[in-house]
């Protein structure tokens, strides 16, 4: 122990002309002053480590450098790999990402549509947003869900359709077109559960949110019956309740039967939707679910 000691002095003797001579006497070398966060290297202690070593660092801290370089040049809208920076961009620049479809794209998008006023909303529907927004939605949906990345892109494409939907102008330009929810409706014809959750849970809310809105669900659940070839318009929320295990999906799915059966004014109309759903064994699946 003893000669490890002095087997150090030395290093600490030729260390203090060096930090002495190359920084006026403060007694620190540049490189570990430039990691910040790393611990402090005294004047006593630089010499012990090996000259390979303080290569290795000087080779690693050059390439921090060149690093912060780039992001500088870049800017701070390629800091965050995971989302497009538009928390200002216009409605035009919106509907030309969307021409490119990608998870970054999608939740930058979502982000500054949930950010946005009245007027910026109002020029995003009538460049067509919503419409490219639909369209990949039901292209997504036919393609099925085989790869992680293609889940991923339709989770953040129908939370696109959601943010819209949460806006007063959104909801009531959706309502001005029957052509939209049945869009919308043609996106439950895909594996991925938690794009089918949302999806309920928007018709679900035209269902709540006006008459008009009760009467465009049933007319889109007409039409997915027709275009997905199944008996009847419910079948495919029978068949859902039916399949599935999952709580949160279940109680989704309830909220749908109760929003449609609950939705008109009208008792009789409410008893004629309340019997469809009980002719396809309805209090069957809630006793089990019990």
């Amino acid at each position: 122990m003893r000669d490890r000691q002095h087997g150090g002095s030395p290093g600490r003797q030729q260390a203090s002309p060096r930090s002495a001579g190359g920084d006026t006497g403060q007694g620190t070398l540049p490189a570990p002053a430039s990691r910040g966060r790393g611990c402090p290297v005294g004047p006593g202690l630089t010499a012990v480590s090996s000259r390979p070593q303080l290569s290795k660092m000087s080779v690693k801290e050059g390439a921090q450098r060149k690093w912060a370089a780039l992001k500088e040049k870049l800017g701070p809208q390629d800091s965050d790999p995971t989302e497009a920076n538009l928390e200002s961009a216009e409605p035009e620049l919106c509907i030309r990402l969307l021409q490119v479809p990608s998870v970054v794209n999608y939740s930058g998008l979502r982000k500054r549509l949930e950010g946005s006023d009245g007027g910026w909303m109002v020029q995003f529907l009538e460049q067509s947003g919503l419409d490219l927004l639909l369209e990949a939605l039901a292209r997504l949906s036919g393609r099925g869900v085989a790869r992680i990345a293609d889940a991923l892109l339709q989770l953040t494409c129908v939370s696109c359709v959601r943010a819209v939907m949460n806006s007063q102008e959104g909801i009531q330009y959706i309502l001005s077109n029957q052509a939209y929810v049945r869009q919308l409706s043609l996106a439950l014809d895909t594996s991925n559960m938690m794009v089918k959750k949302q999806v309920f849970e928007l018709l679900a809310a035209l269902c709540i949110y006006s008459p008009e809105g009760h009467t465009l669900t049933l007319d889109a659940l007409d039409h997915y019956k027709t275009v997905c070839g199944q008996q009847y318009r419910f079948s495919v929320i029978m068949s859902e309740l039916s399949d599935s295990d999952n709580v949160p999906y279940v109680a989704t799915l309830l909220s749908v039967v109760n929003a449609i059966i609950l939705g008109p004014e009208d008792v009789r109309a409410r008893a004629q939707l309340r019997s469809e759903f009980i002719g396809l064994q309805l209090l069957d699946v809630l006793t089990r679910l019990r």
